[in-house]
């Protein structure tokens, strides 16, 4: 049975990370810009899940969610505290722009 779990709980968190990266491309294409009723759904089914597994690590989100405070208001909605590395953040985003033409 706890093969089984385990199973579970890996199927879990790639269902996560997939809807983190769902939210990240809803937001992306939402008309303002910024949110829309696609990404409350996501946000929904990733408040379902992440009691179950814990909070997806902060290196695995799109920088765009962890700029703009998503990763970190939704986690703290429920009541779980994540820390993202804001300076690794700010050191990725600027090798992104770097290497924008």
């Amino acid at each position: 049975m706890s093969g089984e779990l385990e199973g579970l709980k890996v199927a879990v968190r790639e269902e996560l990370s997939d809807l983190w990266g769902d939210l990240h491309r809803a937001q992306t294409y939402a008309i303002n810009g910024t949110w829309s009723i696609a990404c409350g759904n996501l946000e929904e089914r990733i408040k379902l899940l992440t009691p179950l597994v814990g909070a997806t690590p902060w290196d695995e989100i799109q920088i765009p969610l962890l700029e703009n405070g998503v990763y970190q208001r939704i986690h703290g909605d429920l009541g779980i505290v994540v820390e993202p590395d804001m300076g690794r953040v700010a050191l990725v985003r600027a090798r992104i722009n770097a290497e924008t033409p």
